[in-house]
């Protein structure tokens, strides 16, 4: 009986153990990778930052943020013709998975937008509206994207 008894507890830990291993390859890796720019010069202090979440390698949803400052006082002096022409170039819009939002600080001489694309439930109109065509089609890794971004001057960390 005794024999049976520690048999039957070794199959079971076999069987935990072997269970937890395909488990673990099965589940799903989430990653994010989020990459800063920054240009500063006399007329104008921008920030952008590009968030990309990957799952197993593959991007699932990708936020860009663009912070302008305006510092020269002749752009200052012009404010209403510098965001009627960003208003023109930059839509807000929101359709099938993807969106862009629009900020304006008056005060501060301040221009943000936020692009957010839902690639998994983006539709290839919506995204070729925003000039992001063929996105969901990318194969591009994270890693790939990293380098890409690095090489252009952008400063990433994966998280």
């Amino acid at each position: 009986m005794k024999k049976i008894s520690m048999l039957f507890l070794s199959l079971m830990i076999i069987f935990l153990a072997v269970g937890c291993g395909e488990t673990r390859e099965n589940e799903v890796k989430e990653q994010t990778l989020v990459c800063t720019t920054t240009e500063n010069d006399e007329d104008t202090n921008s920030l952008q930052v590009i968030s990309m979440t990957f799952k197993n390698d593959k991007l699932k949803r990708m936020t860009m943020e663009v912070n302008t400052t305006i510092n020269d006082s002749t752009v200052k002096d012009n404010w209403g013709l510098f965001k009627k022409s960003m208003n023109e170039q930059n839509k807000e819009f929101n359709k099938d998975g993807v969106s862009l939002k629009v900020s304006v600080d008056d005060e501060n001489y301040e221009y943000d937008t936020i692009l957010d694309i839902d690639v998994e439930n983006a539709t290839e109109e919506a995204l070729k509206e925003q000039g992001f065509e063929g996105l969901k089609d990318d194969e591009s890794t994270l890693e790939e994207n990293k380098e890409l971004a690095e090489k252009d001057g952008a400063s990433c960390e994966i998280k």
